[in-house]
């Protein structure tokens, strides 16, 4: 039988914080610098995609993965209770968004699998909160027995 370790609630969060807030504010430079054309993204990347120009790409990054990671970040650290399942949307979200950019784009970035692995790694601490956190509706410092 395999044993699932119980994160400490709290170390969790000061995880999750940490992760979630470096892949939202990474993906509001990346989304304003796409806005604005500061990233020098070549627009051959483009071709072959449904895309003109880096403005959609740099919306649609803003609201896929910075709003979702930024957003999951405040209810981790207003330990609200939708908290968990706010991070491992977001996660799922960034897993979803390199995807896409694989498929679509057709290019490999060196930071595709540095994203990946924080977003797993986010997947990861926020599932083992779920499952092996507190009873629902339940302080997390209460007595489990």
């Amino acid at each position: 039988m395999i044993t699932i370790p119980r994160l400490e609630a709290d170390a969790a969060r000061r995880v999750l914080v940490l992760l979630e807030g470096l892949l939202g504010a990474s993906a509001v430079y990346g989304g304003i610098g796409l806005l604005t054309g500061t990233l020098g993204m070549s627009d051959a990347w483009l071709a072959g995609t449904p895309f003109t120009s880096w403005r959609w790409p740099g919306i649609a990054l803003l609201l896929v993965v910075a709003v979702p990671m930024l957003a999951a970040a405040v209810l981790e650290l207003r330990r609200h209770h939708l908290a968990p399942s706010a991070s491992v949307v977001a996660g799922v979200l960034q897993v979803g968004w390199i995807a896409v950019q694989l498929l679509v784009m057709q290019r490999y970035f060196v930071l595709q699998p540095v994203v990946l692995l924080v977003a797993a790694a986010i997947l990861l601490v926020a599932g083992l909160r779920v499952t092996g956190g507190t009873r629902r509706g339940a302080p997390e410092h209460a007595d489990p027995r």
